[in-house]
């Protein structure tokens, strides 16, 4: 108790006149506080170099003003298109909602045709497979995540590489069939269009590259999940698992 009480009046003491290293720590144990307080959420390390990237950071609240949350998440594909960048083929993404994945896909790969597949009617019909199993987890229903085609094309109307396929997927697979590819990322949240994604874009992989999973680790995309493991069973493929929740498969 006497511990506590101390450690209380140096925070205080730190947060009113310590130097500003100082009163940034308070801010991150009290952040650690009230998340151990209110939820199981963990917060990882502070100073972290890549969130120093205010150019980055400013164009993700830009392009994602309501849905702070996979700010991680577009940090990491945006340096997996920057490792893919030197490299032949074309890049695709199956579920682009309004653009902010497809933008930094691009910025970072300029003239590579990027093709882009959403129905922009939001999700198809849940199965079983994606309910997920925790009770204080949410889950889908027909029409969640819908984004509207004229907003993503505004957000990405300063690239003339990328290229609408409107459709359910796997329907507008066929338009790329003789394309190879590069990177492609899938973020379509459910079982079946994971799979049907899955199947019809490694084949069609370059020697090193990358596929990747945005809903491979979320407790709320059983599905995704159950899909890619199933696929990477059946292919003998190994999925690495991000902290971000994202899978990569790399092609080789």
């Amino acid at each position: 108790m006497y511990y506590s009480l101390r450690r209380l009046n140096k925070a205080l003491y730190w947060l009113l006149f310590g130097s500003p290293a100082q009163r940034r720590r308070v801010r991150q144990e009290c952040a650690r506080l009230a998340a151990s307080l209110f939820g199981d959420f963990p917060i990882g390390d502070d100073y972290k170099l890549w969130l120093e990237d205010k150019e980055f950071r400013q164009k993700f609240k830009e392009l994602s003003p309501i849905s702070p949350y996979s700010l991680e998440r577009k940090w990491t594909l945006r340096e997996f298109a920057k490792y893919v960048s030197p490299l032949p083929g074309s890049m695709a993404e199956c579920g682009c909602y309004q653009g902010a994945s497809a933008y930094f896909m691009a910025k970072e790969n300029p003239g590579v045709a990027l093709h882009l597949f959403d129905s922009f009617e939001g999700l198809s019909d849940p199965q079983q497979v994606d309910v997920p199993i925790r009770a204080d987890n949410r889950g889908w229903k027909r029409g969640d995540m819908s984004a509207s085609e004229e907003i993503a094309r505004k957000n990405l109307q300063e690239f003339s590489n990328i290229i609408f396929h409107k459709g359910w997927i796997p329907e507008k697979f066929h338009l790329v069939q003789n394309e190879q590819f590069k990177l492609v990322h899938i973020d379509v949240d459910l079982y079946q269009p994971t799979k049907d994604s899955l199947h019809f874009f490694y084949p069609k992989m370059i020697d090193n590259g990358i596929i990747v999973l945005d809903d491979y680790g979320s407790t709320i995309c059983p599905g995704a999940f159950k899909a890619s493991s199933e696929f990477s069973k059946e292919n003998n493929l190994k999925i690495i698992h991000l902290s971000t929740m994202q899978g990569i498969i790399i092609k080789n």
